[in-house]
């Protein structure tokens, strides 16, 4: 991998660039830049993938880090790769191993994300959208207050909402809000995809209880960081 990621380093900028695979819980990859160079931590759930795939990825990777527009096409066949079911299919067991902060019991102590899933998908959806494996997630309310990992069927609520003090409908919105992301395409820009496209954010909007469902969410982002400010509260792609 080392020395594909120096190969496509050399036909860009040079410099130089070492590349290692990370036990990293999600697919994800970082990099540090420094006067002796950049060093690419790549997930290790890529590691056994076609060269061409590798290769790709360098190319993605590298142009991220440099802030320059991927050559089109350069990308395609690492994007198109992980993408796949098939892809996430092979890797699902090291995925919820790793994923200690998912509970998979969709009943909680105040909230069932069942029964918020079929009412959403019943009133919302018309009962269209497949039933994914439920999920509370222990983390902070900060960084996400949920997410769908569709191609593993996985759709997680981050566990602060799984209060009394919190009402059902905030709960339903983030399943909602996750349940769009099923629905609605994503727009591919520059080196990234769009998620949340104006398409998806006028759906959103067709929550019946959406102003109030985001009052509840920064209160409670606000209060897990100490402060009091009101923003919009994005629950997570």
């Amino acid at each position: 991998m080392g020395e594909t990621f120096r190969s496509v380093n050399s036909q860009l900028v040079g410099g130089r660039v070492s590349a290692i695979y990370h036990p990293y819980k999600e697919l994800k990859h970082t990099w540090r830049s420094s006067d002796r160079g950049t060093t690419f931590k790549v997930s290790d759930y890529v590691r056994g993938s076609p060269e061409d795939v590798v290769e790709s990825l360098a190319w993605f990777l590298i142009c991220r880090a440099r802030r320059k527009e991927c050559p089109k096409g350069l990308s395609s066949r690492y994007l198109s790769h992980v993408r796949s079911p098939e892809f996430w299919e092979d890797h699902r067991s090291v995925y919820v191993k790793r994923a200690r902060t998912l509970s998979f019991q969709p009943k909680g102590i105040a909230h069932d994300l069942a029964a918020a899933f079929e009412y959403v998908n019943s009133y919302y959806f018309n009962n269209s959208v497949p039933a994914p494996a439920l999920a509370w997630a222990r983390e902070s309310p900060s960084r996400r207050m949920g997410f769908y990992h569709q191609p593993l069927g996985i759709l997680a609520v981050n566990r602060a909402l799984d209060s009394e003090q919190v009402p059902r409908y905030v709960l339903e919105f983030v399943v909602y809000h996750e349940m769009l992301h099923g629905v609605t395409e994503p727009v591919d820009g520059l080196n990234r995809r769009v998620f949340h496209t104006k398409e998806f954010r006028a759906r959103e909007h067709g929550f019946a209880r959406y102003d109030e469902a985001q009052k509840w969410l920064c209160r409670i982002v606000n209060s897990s960081k100490g402060n009091t400010r009101t923003t919009s509260i994005v629950p997570q792609a």
